[in-house]
């Protein structure tokens, strides 16, 4: 005698766990990286009606209306400012430099910043502003 057993029934489906995995890791990725792209000291750059090529920085100083100065967003003395630029100079002899200084900032500080970085031996100093 023959008996017949039913098997059961296999699901036919597709597993999306993966699937969500590398979608939150993407992402988690874009959310991060755009982050990181806006600069984190808030400035009210002066405006230009020219437009320009975006430049790659290795270093960007700004300064605020305060008279803050910053380096990468780390704050740095006035007194030291100079000699920070002098080893970056030395470091990096053709290294881009973005300044970006408050449009509300004053006229002294923004020249006090040209000429410790001409001092030091800058050579590649490019101003930050917004476009109209």
């Amino acid at each position: 005698m023959k008996s017949f057993t039913r098997k059961a029934a296999q699901s036919v489906g597709v597993d999306i766990t993966p699937l969500l995995d590398v979608v939150f890791q993407l992402l988690l990725f874009f959310i991060l990286t755009s982050a990181l792209v806006q600069p984190s000291i808030e400035l009210d750059l002066p405006e230009s009606g020219e437009e320009s090529e975006a430049i790659e920085a290795e270093l960007v100083i700004s300064a605020d209306s305060e008279g803050r100065v910053f380096f990468n967003d780390q704050s740095i003395a006035r007194e030291e400012i100079e000699d920070a630029l002098r080893s970056f100079a030395e470091q990096k002899s053709g290294g881009e430099v973005i300044l970006r200084v408050d449009s509300a900032a004053s006229y002294g500080d923004f020249f006090f910043i040209l000429d410790a970085s001409r001092n030091a031996g800058m050579k590649n100093l490019h101003l930050a502003y917004e476009e109209e």
